[in-house]
């Protein structure tokens, strides 16, 4: 699941006012790095906002000047403007799909990592439960690996006299039967282990190839937003 992210409009607007008021054109990188946190696509989401809410309160021209005067100067930009209008907005066009397109892929490759790291964090704690199972059971191992070769000793001693020696040798088959159950259960648990170990050595790749795309769209991201300044 994706991350919430903590980075608000009003923290990016106040920051692109204050790069502005300084003579600083306030562009993502300049606003990241003064934020130091939030992702690079809602980032920009909230600039463009922020560009879109400047440029429909911008102050119009001075409505004073000679109608004749102003007449004239509008049929000059008239003339001027509309010529670059078309080949502007394709432009713009083309830069916003892409933008938008490396957004999406920005905020998938997010969420993507999220459900990665999730699962490389529960693959760590059911290896690390199946490791404290394994120690448990070489601990059972080792203990009845010891009883068995004090019972094995008791039973050459326990030679001397027959009658002690046959119930002894009553107890040699069950602890050896519970040897052999600990000793398969004690195979099984390196098994799964050995199985989780792998399953994080794969899940944690992903995550460093997820972490390096992310950084490539991030660059290419820097690109696209250069290109609508």
């Amino acid at each position: 699941m994706a991350r919430a992210s903590t980075l608000t409009f009003e923290q990016v607007a106040a920051h692109a006012d204050s790069l502005k008021a300084n003579g600083i054109k306030p562009t993502a990188r300049a606003i990241r790095d003064r934020v130091g946190t939030g992702s690079m696509a809602t980032l920009l989401k909230h600039l463009q906002q922020w560009q879109g809410d400047l440029a429909r309160h911008h102050p119009p021209i001075d409505d004073m000047l000679n109608p004749a005067i102003g007449r004239a100067i509008s049929q000059q930009i008239v003339e001027r403007v509309t010529d670059a209008v078309a080949s502007v907005t394709a432009q713009l066009s083309d830069l916003q799909a892409e933008t938008d397109a490396l957004i999406a892929e920005n905020e998938r490759q997010a969420a993507e990592m999220d459900a990665q790291a999730a699962e490389l964090a529960a693959l760590r704690a059911q290896y690390a439960e199946l490791t404290g199972r394994h120690q448990q059971t070489e601990a059972a191992a080792a203990r009845l690996e010891a009883e068995l070769a004090a019972e094995r000793m008791n039973t050459e001693a326990a030679r001397v006299a027959l009658a002690k020696a046959e119930l002894r040798l009553e107890a040699v088959p069950r602890i050896e039967a519970e040897m052999e159950k600990v000793r398969a259960e004690l195979h099984q648990a390196r098994t799964q282990a050995a199985e989780l170990h792998e399953a994080a050595a794969v899940a944690l790749i992903r995550l460093e190839a997820a972490n390096e795309a992310r950084e490539r769209a991030e660059k290419l991201l820097g690109s696209a937003i250069a290109k609508t300044k």
